[in-house]
């Protein structure tokens, strides 16, 4: 009797340890590992509207993490150590074809098969900015001064030293000194006056210059019409999701910019891997378009993120749950959008 007690009791013990088990690793699958770029980074508002959305609409949990750059989390999402990260159109090519930051990493077109597209969208311009009464009123002036480049190893980096270039034909730590720091640390040293320049994606209009204007007078350094044809403009704007955005002058009450200042802007999204349930990504992928009011009142510039812009210049192949969801609202998807898993 003693014995089949002990049995039962171990019995119920055993069922109620797999009930606690099971109900811990759907806890666990409902909270999901997130990053972006910097915290005054277009990326940082996306992400934090859309964790808004999934927990008020899904009831998801997201981890966010802020400042790693988007080479970073392309290669963490690839190995799954990230759910949901900043993907963009110029990082997927470097890291499909093995070149640039990835030319050392063997593995880099095996890893780009990992990755999977939720939705792009426009992550702005790169802006370079610099104190009004600091003396500089165009690139040719930044010689000898400390400058942010973004962070080592970014995609960012290469644009904006290319543009630098392409501009003055001057090279990083020989005619200025770059200044190594995340976007967040960056952004507070260039208010702190301990950076000279301070070049950032960011859209037009951006909230984060209007909260400059309150700190002082800014100008913003272009691309002169004379600049276009060099080798250095030419390698940061003939890529796969960049472009030119104007700023117009008057756009920040701190803004002394007379003339429109032409920039080179890039196009990111928001990227997993393919091993995300297909149901759970349908889910946030339905979410996030069904709600865009919310992401609206986090920042205007986020009225372009709709269906039928999502899939502009994408080059990564779609996860399935997401494609399920576009062809549910008639979006036309390309062929090389569609997933391995889904033909």
């Amino acid at each position: 009797m003693t014995m089949k007690l002990n049995l039962r009791r171990g019995a119920v013990a055993l069922a109620a340890g797999a009930a606690l088990l099971a109900s811990s690793i759907s806890a666990q699958a409902e909270t999901f590992r997130m990053a972006s770029l910097g915290q005054a980074s277009p990326t940082t508002v996306f992400s934090i509207a859309v964790s808004q959305i999934l927990k008020n609409e899904l009831g998801y949990a997201t981890q966010l993490s802020t400042g790693s750059p988007a080479t970073r989390q392309t290669v963490e999402a690839a190995n799954g150590q990230l759910d949901l990260f900043v993907t963009a159109v110029s990082i997927n090519s470097y890291l499909r074809d093995g070149t640039r930051m990835y030319k050392d990493l063997a593995n880099a077109p095996e890893l780009f098969g990992n990755i999977r597209s939720i939705m792009n969208y426009p992550l702005g311009a790169y802006h370079g900015i610099v104190w009004a009464d600091s003396g500089i009123e165009n690139m040719s002036d930044i010689a000898g001064k400390k400058v942010f480049v973004g962070p080592p190893a970014s995609a960012g980096r290469t644009v904006i030293e290319q543009v630098i270039s392409g501009v003055t034909e001057f090279k990083a730590d020989e005619d200025f000194e770059t200044v190594n720091l995340d976007w967040a640390s960056a952004e507070q040293a260039f208010q702190d006056r301990q950076v000279d320049v301070y070049f950032v994606p960011t859209p037009i209009p951006s909230s984060e210059l209007q909260q400059l204007s309150a700190l002082g007078k800014f100008r913003v350094l272009g691309i002169p019409d004379d600049k276009l044809e060099t080798d250095g403009i030419k390698a940061a704007s003939n890529v796969p999701g960049r472009a030119f955005d104007f700023l117009e002058p008057g756009t920040y009450g701190g803004q002394v910019n007379e003339e429109p200042v032409r920039m080179v802007s890039s196009i990111v999204g928001l990227g997993t891997h393919k091993e995300l349930p297909e149901d759970v990504v349908y889910n946030i992928t339905k979410a996030i378009f069904e709600n865009q009011e919310e992401l609206v009142g986090a920042a205007k510039w986020m009225s372009i993120i709709t269906p039928e812009n999502a899939l502009n210049q994408m080059n990564a192949p779609l996860h399935p749950g997401a494609l399920k969801y576009y062809r549910e609202v008639g979006i036309e998807v390309p062929e090389d959008l569609v997933p391995p898993e889904a033909q």
